[in-house]
């Protein structure tokens, strides 16, 4: 198989939500077939307007999920190192190819920023306006929970395959399943 990477080394691209992913739709269909890993980071609309007509909304995840190893979409700033690590790990793994994270907006920005944004800090009129402001400040409390404690940063184990004593290639069982035969 074509390892294009050195052993222990990944591609990374980063792209902006939208365009910018599907365009590297193609990139990352070459990545696969050539067994490279690939890590794509793709931006997102945030997680609150997901689903709701945001510019650029699109079902990222779906674009990518036979085409990548894993997809997984980051939704607490506590979750990006994790993701990103396993992502790392996955992409060398086994066969190597590529996998998409996506992080929404709100995810990559700071916390005063999303709270300016999503309003946190208005109070409510009325019964509805309190719930809503309710709503949207535990939102953001979830969002950042967590976000400032120490991650663990170091690189996952990479499961590599082994070959095996008797060599692989046409032998074994795929001599039963009649290749090589005359008339087939």
């Amino acid at each position: 198989p074509p390892h294009h990477f050195p052993v222990g080394r990944i591609g990374v691209a980063a792209v902006t939500a939208g365009p910018g992913v599907t365009n590297a739709v193609t990139a990352i269909k070459n990545a696969q077939m050539a067994e490279s890993p690939v890590l794509l980071i793709g931006g997102a609309a945030a997680s609150l307007q997901k689903g709701r007509g945001a510019l650029q909304d699109i079902d990222q995840l779906s674009l990518f999920k036979t085409l990548c190893k894993a997809c997984v979409s980051v939704r607490a700033v506590r979750d990006i190192v994790p993701a990103l690590r396993k992502a790392i790990a996955t992409a060398q793994s086994g066969t190597p190819g590529p996998v998409f994270v996506e992080l929404p907006i709100d995810v990559l920005y700071p916390f005063h920023m999303v709270e300016k944004e999503i309003g946190g800090t208005k109070s409510g009129r009325g019964l509805r306006g309190k719930m809503v402001q309710g709503y949207l400040q535990n939102y953001i409390r979830n969002l950042f929970a967590g976000a400032w404690e120490p991650r663990d940063v170091s690189p996952l184990p990479v499961q590599v395959p082994l070959a095996t004593e008797d060599g692989g290639g046409w032998g074994g069982a795929a001599a039963g399943l009649g290749y090589g035969r005359a008339g087939f």
